[in-house]
């Protein structure tokens, strides 16, 4: 018998965020996503159930209202749904996040679910810069149990985050945490993995997005030369710190013709994803 309890809640969600006025895109993709974000988060249901063949779960009153509540801040202050629940979800894998680090939603999930399928052997050394939530650090240690993976990031705050992500995971011995300005305080070693979503957004790019990027830290979007400074950078740099065969992964968003204008020495492979976004790059060394 179906739960007729859980299933009224979940209509009531999508039917109230079926509304013109709010912007989907951060990790949710429309109404019933972003219900199943809400109910999900709340009642601690595993993300890969499906809400139909879900039968033997108690709900209380208080998470009733909570998800109620939750629904109507939602509408009215344009709040991303994953920071009103404090959680996402990223290959599957619950993240903790807050108002300090951004909302996971690269492709690079994506490359990481098809278990990197254009690199043909297991990483020993991964790193991954901008690690913001750690997400994508944490992915790559359920792929890679073996591996040492190194996940930096400029802001305290954001570290913070990481690590008690990377502690709820419990793969605090496999992760560290470092705190650089890409790859400045990295040292001594070279990696078989580079990964990085890095800001990549200018100053009046963010001015026409819809308001509810405007709650993520500007620290994790934004950055010098019109947005294309770190990616640059990181162009520039990683080589003294990819082992010979070894490969960069990079996200650029909308500066893909950009990028591919001011490296034309360089041969860039363009990742195809299912919705035909194909703005992540590799390099193999």
């Amino acid at each position: 018998m179906k739960n007729k309890l859980l299933l009224s809640l979940f209509n009531y969600c999508r039917k109230i965020f079926n509304n013109k006025n709010i912007y989907f895109g951060h990790n949710t993709y429309n109404s019933f996503s972003e219900s199943i974000h809400l109910i999900y988060s709340i009642l601690n249901i595993n993300i890969k159930k499906k809400i139909n063949k879900i039968k033997n779960i108690y709900i209380n009153k208080k998470k009733i209202y909570k998800i109620i509540n939750i629904s109507k801040i939602r509408i009215k202050k344009r709040i991303p749904i994953a920071y009103l629940t404090k959680n996402t979800w990223f290959c599957n894998k619950k993240i903790y996040i807050n108002k300090n680090v951004l909302i996971p939603r690269s492709p690079i999930s994506e490359i990481i679910k098809k278990k990197f399928f254009f690199i043909k052997k297991k990483p020993k050394y991964i790193l991954d810069l901008c690690t913001g939530s750690g997400c994508i650090a944490i992915a790559c240690s359920y792929l890679y149990p073996k591996a040492k993976i190194h996940a930096t990031d400029i802001c305290k705050k954001a570290l913070k985050i990481a690590n008690k992500n990377i502690f709820l995971h419990k793969k605090n011995k496999q992760i560290k945490l470092i705190k650089s300005d890409i790859f400045k305080n990295i040292k001594n070693i070279k990696y078989d993995l580079i990964i990085s979503n890095p800001p990549y957004l200018s100053k009046n790019d963010i001015k026409k997005l819809p308001l509810e990027y405007l709650y993520e830290p500007k620290i994790a979007l934004i950055t010098k030369k019109n947005g294309l400074y770190l990616i640059q950078k990181i162009i520039n740099e990683y080589n003294f710190f990819l082992k010979k065969n070894g490969y960069l992964i990079c996200e650029v968003g909308h500066q893909k013709k950009k990028i591919i204008k001011n490296n034309k020495n360089i041969k860039f492979k363009w990742i195809n994803f299912k919705n035909k976004n194909n703005n992540v790059f590799y390099i193999k060394n």
